[in-house]
């Protein structure tokens, strides 16, 4: 199986969470998470049946998001900011915002192995964790485990969080 297909099977088999499941699972996610927030959070707006956990933290904490520079680079604005529709149906802040230094960023995880996520396969976490000290978290459902191959470029996350585990 191709790292396309492993992508289009993990899109899948999140999609296929029920409505009330979904909630349920994103509690559980939610409260597993918690303990770990502090100061500047980088998180996700999600797409395409990602887990949500920005709704349950958008109110509470200092939260950013990303916003695509270019067609490599991504950067973390407040979420405070006024919001535009973004590339890959993402929604982002508009304008050029000041960048801060995040203590925890979120990250949106397609697939994931150990502690590695599979993304949609452009490289843009990769690129803007590799030079970060945050502490970078992956927020999946367990239904989007599969094995990898890792590749060189792939950035080792320092945890996975589920509904029922984390994984380090």
């Amino acid at each position: 199986m191709t790292a396309l297909d492993k992508r289009k099977e993990c899109i899948q088999r999140r999609s296929f969470v029920s409505n009330s499941k979904r909630r349920e699972k994103e509690k559980a996610i939610t409260n597993c998470v918690l303990p770990f927030l502090k100061g500047k959070i980088g998180t996700y707006i999600p797409i395409r049946n990602e887990v949500d956990v920005y709704s349950n933290f958008k109110e509470e904490f200092d939260l950013y998001i990303p916003k695509m520079l270019d067609d490599t680079t991504i950067a973390f604005y407040s979420d405070k900011e006024e919001k535009i529709n973004g590339p890959f149906s993402t929604i982002e802040p508009i304008g050029i915002c000041e960048e801060k230094d995040l203590n925890v960023i979120l990250v949106p995880v397609v697939g994931f192995f150990d502690t590695y996520r599979l993304g949609y396969g452009k490289g843009y976490y990769d690129r803007y964790l590799k030079d970060s000290s945050a502490l970078k978290i992956g927020i999946a459902f367990d239904v989007q485990e599969i094995k990898f191959d890792v590749k060189p470029t792939d950035v080792k996350l320092d945890m996975i969080i589920t509904e029922s585990r984390i994984l380090r």
